[in-house]
């Protein structure tokens, strides 16, 4: 469980990064990019969720996890992308 948890907040972790490198390309601005990537990310993971109902074996047990730490992470993005954007934009920035 420990494993799930780590890749959850490692993968939470990278998306983060990429939205701050994002921002930092577009002029220090929010835009529409910052919400679809984490919206994607959470699709991603229920595509591999549905993937792995399929399956009929240990494997699709495995899939089904990592599908649901992919939504997971995806959804902390979202929810963190959301909180920033609702801070930028009480301080003045846009």
């Amino acid at each position: 469980m420990e494993v799930l948890i780590l890749w959850t907040l490692g993968m939470w972790g990278v998306q983060l990064l990429i939205e701050w490198v994002l921002y930092r390309v577009q002029g220090r601005r929010m835009t529409w990019l910052q919400s679809i990537l984490p919206c994607l990310t959470l699709l991603g993971g229920a595509i591999v969720i549905m993937i792995s109902i399929d399956m009929d074996s240990w494997n699709g047990i495995g899939y089904a996890l990592l599908g649901f730490t992919l939504g997971t992470s995806g959804l902390l993005t979202l929810v963190t992308v959301a909180i920033t954007a609702l801070v930028l934009r009480r301080r003045g920035r846009s």
